[in-house]
């Protein structure tokens, strides 16, 4: 039985067809990456500024520091606030993971160097965009929830680490509580400017009040 070819004309209308689909999808998947790579450059553009001392840059710093026009950095974010958010949660989740699970079998002391060690090279990068999302924190609702993260995230690492010398305390919740403050950011940016303390020698602070809460 002879067979029927399809008509040539419409084989080819549909081929052309599935090439223009192709190419359209193609160059919507680029725009969408230039899209992203212009947007993360935005991103680190605030976040080298406000490592170079630059508390509260503007808009026009960050498009400048970042090579691309002003109108790009708010096609990309609603305003300068949104783009503080965004950079800190960049940050953290770039960083979030030097809170490391510290084994249980390893001697108090040895658990405290460890756990102030951590603190001390998390806080240590996070710090510059954390200083410039203070007023932020002060002046929104959202803002306020997203720096909220840090701390929650450190107080459950705490209690993990110290999970044995808590167990069965009577004054628990306030000792968590005493050890929350100790440990946080805010009594870390104490030691590092109000009392000029550096990194090591604020580490070392960290780790004193910690061993010493827990009786070490």
């Amino acid at each position: 039985m002879r067979r029927l070819r399809p008509n040539a004309p419409l084989r080819s209308r549909y081929c052309d067809a599935v090439q223009e689909d192709v190419q359209e999808t193609t160059t919507a998947d680029g725009r969408r990456a230039r899209g992203e790579r212009t947007r993360l450059a935005v991103i680190e553009a605030l976040l080298a500024l406000v490592a170079d001392d630059v508390s509260r840059p503007t808009a026009r710093q960050v498009a400048d520091r970042a090579g691309v026009a002003l109108r790009t950095v708010y096609h990309h974010f609603e305003d300068v606030e949104s783009l503080r958010g965004v950079a800190f949660e960049l940050q953290l989740d770039r960083h979030k993971e030097l809170l490391q699970p510290i084994p249980d079998g390893l001697e108090l002391h040895e658990r405290v160097a460890l756990f102030a060690r951590q603190l001390r090279t998390l806080f240590e990068v996070i710090t510059p965009i954390r200083r410039t999302a203070i007023l932020d924190e002060r002046a929104s609702v959202e803002a306020a929830g997203r720096l909220g993260e840090l701390p929650a995230i450190r107080r459950r690492h705490l209690e993990s680490t110290f999970a044995r010398e808590l167990a069965g305390r009577a004054d628990k919740a306030r000792l968590v509580d005493a050890l929350d403050a100790a440990t946080s950011w805010h009594a870390w940016e104490f030691l590092r400017t109000v009392r000029a303390r550096g990194p090591l020698a604020a580490e070392r602070v960290v780790a004193f009040a910690v061993g010493s809460l827990l009786g070490s």
